[in-house]
């Protein structure tokens, strides 16, 4: 019998009331300085925005983010968001955000039919193959909110549009148990 002992812990939700809460986001993003890097193969405001909206973003999010917690069984602080944009043949290569926590990709600007979302590396190799395996979240939809642990690979496959693809990303810390945190104000 097939008994399981690691899982990948990942969460979609549809951002509720998603065409009102799309007019201030864009109102909000488009204001934003807009960089792409010698490093970068897309244009975002990581380098530029100072964390303006990460406040604005939690609030915004606070009904799914708090289903999130719930199911996740965590409470989180959002540390740091930012926007990316893909125009035609922009990417992302395989990364991860940090070794612990959780990341999120709100998909703002996204056409299901010639867009692709992000892309998952899984964290082991088929033992049957000794392949790597891929896979994309299902369900992706503009105004798709999906959650994935920070220390996950992932990429975005190029932009093969003239549509741009616009995502707001952030990164979750979880609040340490008392017994593992370090209160350096404790002397």
């Amino acid at each position: 019998m097939k008994t399981p002992l690691f899982e990948f812990p990942s969460y979609r939700y549809l951002v509720s009331d998603w065409e009102f809460k799309k007019k201030g986001i864009l109102n909000r993003i488009n204001k934003q300085k807009y960089v792409r890097t010698k490093l970068q193969t897309f244009l975002t405001d990581r380098q530029t925005n100072n964390k303006s909206y990460v406040h604005y973003l939690a609030e915004l999010l606070i009904p799914e983010l708090t289903e999130f917690c719930q199911e996740a069984g965590v409470t989180c602080q959002m540390t740091d968001a930012w926007c990316v944009k893909y125009q035609k043949g922009d990417y992302q290569t395989t990364h991860n955000h940090r070794g612990w926590g959780f990341s999120g990709v709100l998909y703002v600007t996204y056409d299901h039919e010639v867009h692709t979302p992000t892309k998952f590396v899984a964290p082991w190799n088929d033992p049957r193959n000794d392949c790597t395996t891929l896979a994309y979240p299902p369900g992706i939809t503009e105004g798709v909110l999906f959650i994935a642990p920070s220390w996950a690979l992932h990429f975005v496959e190029p932009n093969e549009s003239r549509k741009e693809r616009v995502v707001i990303v952030f990164d979750l810390l979880p609040k340490l148990p008392d017994h593992q945190s370090i209160n350096i104000d404790d002397k």
